[in-house]
């Protein structure tokens, strides 16, 4: 992988130590957390679903705490937001009930919700014109380096410092990281607006809310999956995420300079196949190692969120990035709070297979939908619209 340092700006290198810092939170609470909740808590698969439908209230409020903090600089609020996120997971050290485990969620979640919008906003304006979707790859390589080196923590630790110390060490270091991007660039659109819901974004916000529906599914039931049904224990599970951590930082430079290369609607396409036949092998293979394949893929999957990101930037003026991204936000998050919430149920009652159907079949509605994404096309439309609004002449009343 080419050294991305040698191009960066000072702005992009602390937006990358904060995102590093993004990767340390979720290596840690993603490798651990399903083993963790079924280990102390023995939770169901219901209890679940309660807790991840709660802790994704926050994303549906997204667009309304960016717009109550329009007034303050990114770097500002992103700061705040993560040092929210590390109190949030040191506190999972003290967990010893669902009713616990559900409120410490929703309190990181308060701050991962309100740092994704900033982060999205400060890596398009910190990167160049023509290499946005280039840097983009390049800082999720660095969220997955960083997330790497928390997993090799996990796995060198575990057995001296357990869950509890694990926690308050992926606090601390998420806390550091909001200090660093404290100190980034403080500029922004003039007249930025506080709240943005327009028909000309129908479409980012469709698909949001198709990949909230989609992505909130594998997230919440995946590992579990593979923890409850499977038995795959605590060890196995961080081999997992280092080797599919490992393959993500290897192949994000790339997958982003193919957004910058094929265009948003291609990569879309793409990304849609894939998804689709993942969900369909979760629900029909029995087969472990063929499990943890299949996860690994999903993962590599990812340059459908940076299409979506890069399509915004193209269609959207300056004033309104900020506040679509966190409506983007929003619409993912209406579907994926009551993703979780339904799926725990449709488990309990008809079997986890049910739910994986569905994610299949979500991922082909999405793929029909993509079909529509044509930025430049837009413009175009658009322009043209104007142009004939401009020109027509009233003629007097006779």
């Amino acid at each position: 992988m080419e050294n991305p340092f040698k191009e960066w700006n000072k702005d992009f290198r602390l937006l990358a130590l904060a995102v590093a810092s993004q990767g340390i939170f979720f290596g840690v609470q993603l490798t651990l957390f399903n083993n963790f909740i079924v280990e102390r808590l023995n939770i169901e698969v219901h209890q679940l679903g309660y807790v991840e439908a709660l802790r994704e209230v926050p994303g549906f409020m997204n667009a309304f705490f960016v717009a109550l903090m329009v007034r303050f600089a990114p770097p500002i609020v992103a700061a705040i937001s993560l040092a929210i996120m590390g109190v949030g997971i040191m506190a999972y050290s003290q967990v010893d009930s669902v009713t616990m485990l559900a409120v410490y969620s929703l309190v990181w979640s308060i701050g991962f919700h309100c740092w994704v919008p900033m982060e999205q906003s400060m890596s398009l304006v910190f990167s160049p014109e023509g290499k946005k979707g280039k840097w983009l790859g390049q800082l999720r390589s660095i969220n997955s380096i960083s997330w790497l080196g928390s997993i090799l923590v996990c796995k060198l630790s575990y057995d001296f410092v357990g869950y509890s110390g694990l926690f308050v060490m992926a606090g601390l270091a998420t806390i550091g990281g909001g200090i660093a991007i404290f100190f980034a660039s403080r500029e922004r659109p003039p007249e930025e607006r506080s709240f943005v819901f327009k028909r000309r974004y129908g479409l980012y916000y469709a698909l949001n809310f198709l990949q909230g529906l989609r992505k909130q599914m594998f997230i919440t039931f995946a590992i579990f999956a593979l923890v409850k049904i499977h038995g795959m224990p605590v060890h196995t599970t961080m081999f997992l995420v280092l080797i599919n951590q490992t393959l993500i930082t290897l192949s994000a430079p790339t997958m982003g300079r193919w957004v910058d290369k094929y265009g948003e609607r291609m990569m879309l396409s793409a990304s849609y196949i894939g998804l689709a036949i993942v969900f369909f092998g979760y629900a029909v293979v029995t087969h472990r190692p063929t499990l943890y394949v299949l996860y690994c893929i999903d993962n590599i999957i990812f340059f459908g969120g940076i299409a979506l990101t890069t399509y915004l930037h193209k269609i959207a003026p300056p004033e309104d990035l900020k506040p679509s991204l966190a409506m983007g936000v929003t619409m993912n998050h209406v579907a994926a709070v009551a993703s979780p919430l339904v799926g725990g149920l449709v488990w309990h009652y008809f079997g986890y297979q049910v739910i994986f159907f569905s994610g299949a079949i979500l991922a082909l509605i999405s793929l029909v939908v993509s079909q529509w994404v044509d930025p430049e096309g837009q413009l175009e439309r658009e322009a043209r619209e104007e142009t004939l609004v401009k020109d027509v002449v009233v003629q007097p009343a006779t």
